[in-house]
């Protein structure tokens, strides 16, 4: 190799270099979001939408309170209200004929918390079949999912469950 054609190739290797070091420190600098990203607008909207389509609790004075949704979550602390958000709710019933109401819960902040729920089972008339069961901690980090569950002492009068949250101390 001829002493030009050498620092051709050195020329060539050292912006080579320079380019490679150069997209190295662009994809650096990059921001990346944290995920999940939460949209609380558009899940309070969407949850005024499916209270009027499912099953709720009336009070026996109209207008006293609002209605309580059924086979949902309700969120009874304000302070947690717009720091997590309920991403879905089910039920089955186990073998055994009990039955399962879980919540699955996403802490949108960036910072963890501890999240407390508890869960009522009712009858077909909206009558509890059993005490509320005890508060559940749910320790959730920044921008996580989390599930939340709790399982029936009765078996057959289970007909509807809501579940509440607070935020845990």
């Amino acid at each position: 190799m001829t002493a030009s054609n050498r620092r051709s190739a050195s020329r060539w290797t050292a912006l080579g270099g320079l380019l490679l070091a150069g997209g190295v420190l662009a994809a650096c600098s990059s921001t990346v979001t944290p995920g999940p990203a939460c949209n609380f607008r558009t899940y309070k909207q969407q949850l005024a939408e499916a209270e009027q389509t499912g099953p709720v609790m009336v009070p026996q004075t109209p207008g006293s309170i609002a209605d309580i949704p059924l086979n949902a979550v309700n969120v009874t602390d304000k302070a947690i209200s717009n720091k997590v958000l309920v991403q879905s709710t089910n039920a089955r019933r186990l073998d055994g004929g009990q039955v399962e109401a879980r919540a699955r819960i996403v802490n949108c902040t960036d910072y963890a918390l501890q999240v407390e729920g508890r869960t009522h089972f009712l009858d077909e008339g909206q009558g509890e079949v059993e005490p509320p069961t005890a508060w559940q901690r749910l320790p959730m980090p920044p921008h996580t999912i989390g599930t939340y569950s709790a399982t029936s002492a009765r078996t057959e009068a289970v007909d509807t469950y809501y579940i509440e949250l607070r935020e845990g101390s």
